[in-house]
């Protein structure tokens, strides 16, 4: 009998190998790689071993789950309690279908982090105050010690309020941000096992604190560190932040602030005030000032430090081309807008030489680099006060950008003395989900999409790399979509979904809202669009992720969110009416779109309006699927889809005109328009009559796109219901109407906030308020992969996807998607009334396959007819489980593997 194939990549919460976890009993999982016929798991066993050895000896000292008949890859920890700063090393060994035990996986570890706050037994410092906390001031911490040994292990366990550079002994080791409140703050471990030698060593940090907002709660400057040092000679050395710990200004001098949402100033280095080496154990700190100690943590006003379970990922990206303009300044272009910030090296500087720099999106007519176009009104200047002779400006904050204009340099600068750090969120595999078709314009948008997704992923989902950097509901909840499908990522969005409940439980608890921004300086703030769509995002997340804690998590906020609509049901017209929210202004009871032009006209003069009553229905929809999912009580799961049922025959009675859907209405009357908001949202979520299915997709159609990036997806799910795949490519690819394509035409390299901001008719003062680089319009890149690759996933429970290629729109296309299982891969070609197609199912998991018969109605599977078959039920073909055909479609059920269909 063949061995089972061996489990391969073990993670512990969704991370290989992670450190600083400090879930006292965290998902283990697992998946195998092989494209065998109706490959999967039906037991497994797991062993958790407090040594390597133990482990290799199957002992499983900590935990021995024992073999355990599940066929879900993963299972929460659940051994003896898991203990501060500990390794932890883990196996699992898997049974198939056919009973076949496999070799033990290879070994996996992970580490904890601190699990008590008195574990951390270190301060907050900080450089002493004059007066206020200065936003934007720069700060120098620096550590001597001696190691009396070789470093077998070493750990920072660090944080900041709020920014950090961490260096050991001249090395920067780490970057890291805590955008998060002071009651639920972020830390961040870090491996500096290499940068430590025996002898004397420093530890050193840059901090900076931007006070509040978008992104940044109010709090104040503070900075601390916990250094555990395991050594050769069986010794532990724990070095804390305390005031032993000796402070300096760093190089950066008073700036204006780039703008009031972000806080953070306009970078101004003077590079005569570097301290050379100041990290490194030959300085001299003498000089230097005693570090203010706020208290041992914790301490007011820092009362919880939680694992930060992400990082960020950094390359190096050379200009591509330089201009030199007129007056002798040089503008350096990098091809795309990326998030990052400027490194310039100078040969031979000269003392007190002023160098201006400014980054941009676009340039001017007379080729300078644009203050205004797509910036939302940041100030993205920099400046650097040169020393003698070689040096290298990097300035600490990045932005998004292109260009880089430099003005008066002082000396000729190369193609090789400029470039960018590009920075974005530490993501599994940025092309682990592709796409590839017969539509070069398709292929490019898709590509778009990608790229805006990755460097919309900071430290946080961002609303845009420039000015709010601050993570939005709707568009945290648009990229998402993107980052799970496109790059197999969980750990940015399962935190982003925390972070949201925790915005419930902080200001909303009463009523059932989520703040539309969080973290933030601004308190509660909510947009009620955005708390209706919190249920989607949370099934959507858990349909790719089979994250059942978030679930759980998430679920008490879900119900809160039900209510806060169903109180708003008004007992007359059955509808939601004046939904509370928004705090006055463009907000106020529900927005529709954003910005403004993005509502294409929509009236929105009514109490009653019909996106937010559908975006109502879908939150009761998706509330009960998630009751279902966690085996909630039958009355629970019954309340949400009475309320869903009645909600839905009012939008039907008062909103539906008998043909289209119109925008709004009061108990006497309702609009006279029917936008394509609300047809669009109509038939997204199934509530559109069947009758008037057909006129109302034609009119959606017909109008082209008029929603905007933040709404979008909405119609992308209105056309692949209502099957309308000629039309999601039209959208995507005619740059003469708003969108993607007309994106591209204008030289646009990622996604952009408002589809015209180049518009000639739109006021300078909004054009210029609109981002050039906003990943929220990315969201096309999931509907490719449904409507135009024609993958979707099914319910983890199932783990059955669907792969239903379009029946028009595209000769042909290949693609990759991420799943819980491995990839799942397919090729498919149309040529005439042939049409082939391959699929890879990934391991433990199934396939409807559907795809169009051809005139003669034959369909094979590996070169063997199984359709027109007498026994539909039992096909001649190993893996397939069942065919079956619908007037000129023919679907089949298989299993893992892979599988060569063609009909014609």
């Amino acid at each position: 009998m063949t061995a089972m194939e061996q489990p391969i990549d073990l993670r512990t919460e969704y991370a290989s190998n992670p450190l600083g976890v400090d879930e006292t009993n965290p998902c283990l999982r697992w998946r195998v790689d092989t494209d065998r016929r109706g490959a999967r798991q039906t037991a497994f066993r797991v062993l958790v071993a407090s040594t390597r050895a133990k482990l290799d000896a199957d002992d499983g000292d900590l935990w021995d789950s024992g073999t355990r008949v599940s066929d879900r890859p993963a299972t929460d920890y659940g051994g003896v309690p898991l203990e501060s700063g500990e390794r932890y090393h883990w196996k699992v060994r898997l049974w198939d279908e056919s009973g076949t035990e496999s070799e033990w996986s290879d070994a996996a570890t992970w580490e904890t982090g601190l699990l008590d706050a008195d574990d951390w037994e270190a301060s907050w410092i900080r450089r002493p105050e004059d007066g206020d906390f200065e936003r934007g001031r720069f700060s120098h911490f620096r550590k001597e010690m001696t190691l009396e040994a070789d470093v077998e292990r070493a750990r920072a366990y660090v944080s900041a309020s709020h920014q950090y550079a961490l260096s050991v002994n001249g090395d920067v080791v780490d970057r890291g941000q805590s955008f998060a409140y002071p009651d639920y703050h972020y830390y961040k471990t870090v491996d500096v096992t290499d940068a430590l030698d025996a002898g004397d060593n420093v530890v050193g940090a840059l901090h900076t604190w931007n006070g509040e907002g978008q992104g940044r709660p109010e709090g104040e400057p503070g900075f601390i560190l916990r250094l555990v040092a395991d050594l050769a000679d069986g010794s532990t050395r724990v070095v804390v932040t305390d005031g032993s710990w000796r402070t300096a200004s760093a190089p950066w001098v008073e700036a204006p602030l780039r703008n009031g949402e972000i806080a953070e100033p306009v970078e101004t280095v003077d590079a005569r005030r570097e301290m050379c080496g100041w990290a490194t154990p030959a300085f001299d700190d003498t000089d230097w000032d005693p570090v203010e100690v706020v208290g041992i943590h914790p301490t007011d006003p820092w009362d919880r430090l939680i694992a930060q379970q992400r990082g960020i990922t950094r390359k190096t990206v050379e200009a591509e081309a330089v201009n030199r303009l007129d007056d002798g300044s040089l503008v350096f272009d990098f091809g795309r807008v990326y998030a990052g910030v400027p490194v310039v090296s100078f040969e031979s500087g000269t003392d007190g030489h002023r160098v201006e720099l400014r980054a941009g999106y676009r340039r001017e007519d007379d080729g300078t680099v644009s203050a205004d176009e797509g910036t939302q009104w940041t100030d993205m200047r920099y400046a650097y006060l040169q020393r003698d002779g070689e040096q290298t400006f990097r300035p600490f904050n990045y932005l998004g950008f292109r260009y880089l204009q430099i003005d008066d340099p002082g000396e000729h600068l190369s193609l090789e003395q400029v470039s960018m750090v590009a920075r974005h969120n530490e993501v599994p595999n940025p092309t682990a989900g592709t796409f590839e078709s017969s539509n070069e314009t398709v292929d490019d948008v898709v590509e778009l999409a990608r790229h805006s997704a990755l460097y919309g992923c900071q430290e946080q989902f961002v609303d845009t790399p420039t000015r709010e950097k601050g993570q939005f509901l709707m568009d945290a909840f648009n990229i998402s979509q993107v980052t799970t499908r496109a790059f197999g990522e969980r750990r940015l969005s399962r935190q982003a979904i925390d972070e949201f409940v925790q915005s419930h439980y902080r200001y909303w608890a009463e009523d059932g809202r989520l703040n539309a921004v969080y973290p933030n300086g601004d308190g509660r703030r909510d947009i009620p669009d955005f708390t209706e769509s919190f249920p989607e995002w949370i099934w959507r997340y858990y349909l790719v992720s089979d994250d059942r804690r978030i679930l759980e998590t998430a679920y008490p906020v879900v119900r809160g969110v039900v209510d806060y609509v169903v109180r708003h049901v008004d007992d007359e017209t059955g509808l939601v009416t004046n939904l509370s929210g928004g705090d006055g202004g463009p907000y106020e009871e529900g927005i529709v779109d954003w910005p403004r032009e993005m509502r294409y006209g929509y009236d929105r003069e009514w109490p009653a309006r019909t996106t937010v009553n559908l975006l109502g229905v879908n939150a009761l929809r998706r509330a009960e699927h998630i009751g279902a999912a966690l085996d909630r009580p039958e009355p629970e799961l019954a309340y949400f889809r009475t309320r869903r049922r009645e909600l839905e025959a009012a939008v039907v009675d008062r909103l539906h005109d008998g043909e289209l859907f119109v925008d709004g209405c009061n108990a006497e009357n309702r609009s006279a328009n029917a936008s394509q908001h609300a047809n669009a949202l109509a038939l997204a979520f199934g509530v559109v009559p069947e009758r008037s299915v057909e006129r109302v997709a034609t009119h959606v159609a017909e109008m082209g796109m008029q929603m905007g990036p933040m709404m979008v997806p909405w119609l992308l799910e209105a056309l692949e219901a209502s099957d309308r795949p000629e039309a999601i490519v039209d959208l995507l690819t005619d740059p003469s109407q708003d969108g993607w394509a007309n994106i591209l035409e204008q030289g646009g390299t990622f996604t952009w906030e408002s589809w015209h901001c180049r518009d000639e008719e739109m006021p300078d003062d909004e054009r210029r308020n609109r981002s050039e680089s906003h990943a929220m319009g990315a969201t096309m890149f999931t509907y490719v992969q449904r409507a135009l690759l024609g993958v979707r996933y099914g319910r983890p429970t199932d783990r059955t996807f669907r792969v239903a290629p379009p029946h028009e729109a595209l000769d042909s296309a290949t693609g990759r998607v991420p799943t819980e299982y491995g990839p799942l891969k397919t090729a498919w070609r149309r040529d005439g009334d042939r049409f082939e197609m391959t699929v890879t199912v990934p391991w433990n998991a199934g396939a409807t396959l559907s795809l169009p018969l051809g005139p003669d109605g034959e369909l094979s599977v590996d070169g063997e007819t199984v359709v027109p078959s007498a026994a539909s039920d039992d096909p001649p073909v190993a893996g397939v489980r069942k065919t079956e055909t619908t007037g000129h479609t023919a679907t089949v059920l298989v299993d893992a593997g892979t599988f060569v269909l063609s009909s014609e």
